[in-house]
């Protein structure tokens, strides 16, 4: 009984180091390529921003304040766009642009900080502002990862 015992232990030691000899060492790695190329992360942003612009705009119209409410979110490569009609009463295009002006710094912060993880991923944006008596633009503004300070 124990020269067949030795035996099984013989053949399964045998059998184990061949078993080891054909298996391939682990040799842990940090993905650095391949998949994480700059193709390929281009190529997942325009994914990312399509997706977003589809989820967001199956909720639209919405009510952003007593005189905007956001219309359209399109995707246009790795930049995404809100388009905004504002209804402000009377007041002509051109005033409605000269206000614009005035309100595009403290816009482009809300932008920056809102849209954070966007921006840190490269992906732009914009904010179009139409007139709601006109349909014209009277505003743009444009955030991306040169645009916006580092954190605020």
């Amino acid at each position: 009984m124990k020269r067949i015992t030795h035996i099984a232990l013989a053949l399964a030691t045998l059998s184990l180091g061949a078993y080891a000899q054909a298996m391939k060492p682990f040799n842990p790695q940090i993905q650095t390529g391949g998949d994480l190329s700059v193709d390929k992360m281009r190529e997942q942003n325009l994914i990312v921003v399509k997706k977003a612009a589809e989820g967001i705009g199956e909720t639209l119209p919405q009510k952003v304040d007593a005189f905007t409410k956001l219309i359209a979110i399109d995707a246009n490569g790795t930049r995404l766009i809100y388009t905004f009609e504002v209804n402000t009463g009377a007041k002509s295009d051109e005033t409605m642009r000269q206000e614009g002006v005035k309100m595009a710094p403290r816009i482009l912060t809300g932008m920056c900080g809102s849209a954070e993880r966007f921006i840190d991923a490269d992906i732009s944006l914009t904010y179009r502002y139409l007139s709601s008596a006109s349909n014209q633009e009277v505003l743009r503004v444009d955030a991306d990862k040169k645009i916006c300070p580092e954190k605020l």
